[in-house]
């Protein structure tokens, strides 16, 4: 398996040419400063990264999330008892119907501040399935034509949370805020072509909350946010990350599109979640 050799504090294994690594050999719980930030520096090269062997409790979780940065907020979820920044997601053998987050989506991409990173645990997974994919949204920018980006460079997108609390309130062990009039009502404004604060690259800001451009109806807008969010998930611009247990899993939230895998009845998984706060998406200048 290819090594990337720019990490010599511990192992980073791709998972694919275009994003995802995994990392073996690091103690998030332990590690010193300056291993930590080599960590910092792989979720920005990667986006998606899997750091396997991780024996942490939500109270250590809590303290390495919050080495990243502090916690983004969540209007939607209820939070575990004792931590305000962790959400525990659990799916038991019989459960059936869709799981959280199967379509391909940005968390939290109708907020102002979209969470920067979203961190997960699994302290039980499947024996097989379960596994989370993600797409790399500079990838799917670099796919575009010059004149295609010319146009976009002009758009600004408006996100909604029209839909995500039914979508949340569907799923009968998940706790759910009160405030449903506040997410249906909430909108927000991103440029369409973004750059990254850290690395200079541009990435297209598409999600499955974007709902019209400014300026543009709803149905002028549907057939350029279609093209995009197809171009976005092609199989080209993916990743796979397989759920092992003790397995912490984080990505660059507003530069990839996720999809949680239904594919394990009969098994329990286990997952607590949280987020660190992002930045206003930054518009790409020429």
């Amino acid at each position: 398996m290819f090594r990337d050799e720019e990490f010599t504090k511990f192992e980073v294994l791709p998972f694919t040419g275009s994003l995802g690594a995994e990392i073996r050999g690091v103690d998030l719980n332990t590690v010193g400063d300056d291993v930590f930030k080599d960590v910092f520096r792989a979720l920005h090269e990667y986006h998606v990264l899997a750091v396997r062997d991780q024996d942490l409790t939500p109270a250590t979780l809590h303290k390495v999330a919050r080495r990243f940065g502090p916690f983004s907020g969540n209007p939607v979820h209820t939070p575990l008892d004792g931590f305000d920044d962790i959400v525990k997601f659990v799916r038991e053998p019989d459960d059936t119907g869709k799981v959280i987050g199967e379509d391909w989506h940005m968390d939290l991409a109708w907020l102002p501040k979209p969470p920067g990173i979203t961190i997960l645990y699994g302290e039980e997974v499947p024996p097989v399935g379960g596994d989370t994919c993600f797409t790399s949204l500079e990838r799917a920018y670099q796919s575009l034509s010059p004149r295609l980006v010319s146009i976009l460079e002009g758009l600004t997108g408006i996100h909604s949370g029209r839909g995500v609390f039914a979508i949340n309130a569907s799923q009968k062990r998940l706790g759910v805020s009160k405030d449903m009039e506040a997410i249906e009502n909430a909108a927000v404004e991103h440029p369409v072509i973004c750059v990254h604060p850290v690395t200079g690259r541009r990435y297209v800001f598409v999600s499955s909350v974007l709902i019209h451009f400014k300026g543009m109806t709803e149905e002028e807008s549907k057939p350029l946010i279609d093209l995009l969010m197809a171009r976005a998930i092609r199989p080209e611009f993916n990743c796979r990350l397989r759920w092992e247990p003790r397995t912490l899993g984080m990505w660059n939230n507003p530069y990839v599109l996720h999809t949680a895998i239904n594919d394990y009845p009969g098994y329990r998984r286990v997952m607590y979640r949280t987020t660190v706060e992002g930045e206003v998406p930054l518009a790409a200048v020429n």
